[in-house]
């Protein structure tokens, strides 16, 4: 592990070019891409976005694939009001 001692006040950072650094920053961008899409796609098909992002940020795949299964929820017509 390296220590940056180049600046006053760096030299408790680490170095972030560990290729598990890349990995993880990596897997979360994937991670908010997978969630969003999930969410944007519950909300076209009348289910909660909130709820769904959460779904499709932990578990991506069998998230959005549940959700291409369920049938979508009728939406509400809110000009009848």
């Amino acid at each position: 592990m390296a220590i940056s001692t180049a600046l006053p006040g760096t030299a408790a950072l680490i170095e972030w070019s560990s290729p598990w650094t890349y990995l993880l920053f990596g897997a979360f961008f994937l991670m908010v891409i997978m969630g969003t899409w999930t969410g944007a796609v519950a909300a076209g098909r009348g289910r909660s976005m909130q709820w769904w992002f959460i779904i499709g940020f932990f578990l991506p795949i069998v998230g959005l694939i549940v959700l291409y299964i369920l049938k979508p929820l009728p939406m509400k017509d809110e000009s009848k009001s």
